[in-house]
């Protein structure tokens, strides 16, 4: 049988590199198995450039993550030497962050921004960021501040850093982030076609999942009205209902305002790039996954683009998953084959601890 594996990140615990490898090597023995670890902007989107182009180089940097605190990190150099792939999960992930160390106010997209000027100083004339799975929600202010941005309270001081700055926020200076990057094509390629403001917006969405109370979230979706409005005074650009500028803690919206950034939703652009449909096509079986199977799934996320492009050409789906949560899901969105790795490991936490070891144990009945 033809297997075509297109697991994602199984966020907080294994790549989708690795499960891509996992995938291939307990399968291969019996089937015929292509895999590439998909992304649609979040987790695992420098993965999928590496997969893309073997010969790129990775660069290592040091950067703040979303609490200021300095980590390694790194962009991807492609082989010509001339664009950069940014993961903004890699920078500022919520990835393993316990809930109790969350500040979903404080929290800031500064070191995204030191990234971006790493990948110009390198050389970078086209810079791909990978929106999605990040810690803060500040709509890439702090972002913009790490490359000269000037964000100013009404009394000419610099504002804080994270979303609670920018309720202070009255004056916005791009000249010198705008001189640093002329030249230089961005574009967001986002994992969620979410806008910035609204019903579904990235306060009111994706807010509790880094930690937000409901009084945090009227606070985030406030701060973020000032930084819409901010930025269409300082630009022209009207920005509060884009299609993907709620990506990444609304760092989407940073990038479309204050560096005339693309934004473009991952899966069109990543899939593209990799031929998926036409692997699809070619395929007896699909195999996709996530860490969670819920309703986000389907806001334009990878594994949710593969199940509708395997039933556009009628190929059977199993879906793998780390957890299923089935609220506000529509019955015939689901895959009809679906291995939750939490019910073959008796457990979420013995799931998260040991997701490889469940993980081959569902590929013994393929």
């Amino acid at each position: 049988m033809k297997v075509l594996a297109l697991p994602n990140a199984f966020k907080g615990t294994i790549s989708a590199r690795y499960a891509a490898r996992i995938l291939t090597q307990d399968l291969s023995p019996r089937h015929t198995v292509r895999a590439w670890p998909i992304s649609d902007g979040g987790d695992g989107f420098l993965d999928f450039f590496r997969t893309l182009d073997p010969h790129a180089q990775p660069i290592a940097l040091a950067a703040p993550d979303a609490f200021l605190n300095k980590r390694g990190t790194s962009f991807l150099m492609l082989s010509d030497g001339k664009t950069a792939a940014v993961e903004t999960a890699r920078v500022c992930g919520l990835g393993r962050i316990p809930k109790n160390q969350l500040d979903p106010l404080g929290a800031s997209s500064y070191g995204v921004g030191q990234v971006l000027r790493g990948a110009v100083k390198h050389g970078a004339k086209t810079i791909y960021v990978g929106l999605g799975g990040v810690a803060c929600n500040d709509g890439g202010a702090g972002m913009a501040a790490a490359c000269g941005a000037k964000l100013l309270d009404k009394n000419g001081g610099e504002i804080a850093p994270g979303a609670k700055g920018l309720l202070s926020l009255s004056h916005l200076d791009l000249s010198t982030l705008r001189e640093w990057f002329d030249g230089v094509k961005v574009i967001g390629v986002c994992d969620v076609t979410n806008p910035l403001l609204g019903p579904l917006g990235s306060a009111r969405v994706f807010g509790p999942q880094k930690g937000a109370t409901p009084t945090q979230v009227k606070q985030l979706e406030k701060a973020l009205t000032v930084w819409a409005d901010v930025l269409e005074k300082t630009t022209g650009k009207s920005i509060a209902t884009i299609p993907g500028s709620g990506a990444a803690g609304a760092i989407g919206a940073g990038l479309y305002g204050c560096y005339n950034a693309e934004l473009c939703p991952g899966t069109d652009l990543l899939f593209r790039k990799a031929q998926i449909e036409k692997q699809i096509q070619w395929a007896d079986l699909v195999i996709t996954g996530e860490g969670k199977l819920d309703a986000q799934t389907f806001y334009g996320k990878a594994p949710g683009i593969v199940l509708q492009l395997a039933r556009k050409h009628k190929k059977p789906v199993l879906f793998i998953c780390g957890q299923l949560d089935k609220k506000n899901i529509p019955p015939d969105l689901l895959p009809p084959q679906i291995i939750v790795l939490a019910d073959v490991a008796k457990g979420t936490e013995a799931a998260q601890k040991y997701t490889v070891k469940y993980l081959r144990q569902a590929c013994q009945n393929i």
